[in-house]
């Protein structure tokens, strides 16, 4: 009996260490999907010493243009704009103010100025991209689009048409839609209304075996 009781502190004891090991996990998890190009650039460079199978140098290409992207944002001075890379994209996220009047799908007069040094550097890379619309939740009164959903969706295929125009390959794009489905902020305030009007345009790294992205 003696013998069993001084084994009970062992039970706090692995409860404690799986709680650290999930923590742990949990950390690295986060620090590994989201990071900055920099480091996402360091650490394919280290993985094409590493390599031979082509994955690795073609990783580091696509680092190097989502770098290439946020120079570029930076010299035009556009406001909250963002890159990030995950280890199955590299996504830039455009409000749509700057590339199309409200209600509009048509990109708007100054919107190649974004657009096409944006192709320019995707002609670097071969990755298939994707090209997201979405909007905030205010109903459309009037005009051609009857619902959000239509109009992010039209939104995504006129982005897709001028890189195209660019001179980059139809097959490689994808476009979508998703309306107010999917909001980055809350719709309840003007700031998160206006967060969630954007396009989103992700080269595409890895693709799941089900055909997501």
């Amino acid at each position: 009996m003696n013998e069993d009781l001084t084994q009970l502190w062992m039970v706090p004891y692995a409860d404690l260490m799986s709680t650290l090991v999930l923590l742990f996990m949990s950390l690295f998890a986060v620090s590994y999907m989201e990071r900055p190009p920099e480091y996402d650039r360091a650490l394919a460079n280290i993985e094409v010493e590493m390599s031979s199978d082509g994955k690795a140098a073609e990783r580091l290409k696509e680092t190097e243009v989502a770098v290439k992207i946020k120079a570029e944002l930076d010299r035009l001075a556009l406001k909250d704009f963002g890159v990030l890379v995950t280890s199955r994209r590299v996504r830039l996220t455009l409000p749509s103010p700057v590339l199309f009047s409200e209600g509009s799908a048509q990109l708007a007069p100054d919107a190649a100025e974004v657009l096409a040094p944006l192709a320019r550097l995707f002609a670097d890379s071969g990755s298939p991209v994707l090209v997201e619309g979405h909007t905030d939740d205010v109903r459309i009164v009037g005009g051609r689009f009857h619902t959000n959903w239509e109009l992010s969706a039209a939104r995504s295929f006129s982005v897709i048409e001028f890189l195209i125009g660019q001179g980059l390959a139809p097959q490689r794009f994808q476009a979508r839609g998703y309306g107010e489905h999917r909001p980055a902020a809350s719709n309840l305030t003007p700031e998160g209304r206006q967060q969630n009007r954007r396009i989103e345009i992700s080269l595409i790294r890895e693709t799941r075996k089900d055909g997501g992205s």
